[in-house]
């Protein structure tokens, strides 16, 4: 009786010091940032929904987009990538304009988020490439967790 008392306290004392070993992933990287889905989403756009102006500024821009980290930055970013697009591979009636100037005047994540799915649903469905459909959903989804 002894011995398998002393057993089951050495067990214990094993599983719970293994246990606090396992690293639990933090929750705020679970969810990708604005800058991650701003790259997501300008790598979904087809190539030729851009300007000529794009070949020369795509990898700034790109790096750019990594590095955001306000709100400002984020409005900032988006408005170039608006810029680069080809005023053809926007809606009938979609006001580039307005977009422009609600992502130049910025403040918040949430408003940084909105102007992006804005711009996602602005743009003609061939300005994607196919496989934008399949990701569509989950860059929504994560989008909408921007704060």
């Amino acid at each position: 009786m002894k011995s398998l008392f002393c057993t089951l306290v050495v067990v214990a004392f094993i599983s719970t010091a293994t246990n606090a070993q396992v690293k639990l992933p933090k929750t705020t990287s679970a969810v990708p940032g604005i800058g991650n889905l701003v790259t997501q989403f300008t790598e979904q756009i087809n190539p030729t929904s851009f300007t000529d102006q794009w070949t020369g500024g795509k990898s700034n821009f790109l790096g750019n987009a990594g590095k955001i980290t306000n709100a400002v930055s984020a409005g900032k970013t988006i408005a170039s990538l608006i810029g680069f697009l080809k005023p053809g591979m926007f809606k009938q009636g979609f006001n580039v304009q307005n977009l422009l100037n609600t992502a130049n005047t910025v403040k918040t994540m949430s408003q940084a988020a909105g102007v992006l799915k804005n711009l996602e649903g602005g743009l003609k469905p061939e300005a994607f490439m196919s496989s934008w459909s399949g990701k569509r959903t989950g860059w929504l989804n994560a989008l909408n967790l921007i704060k």
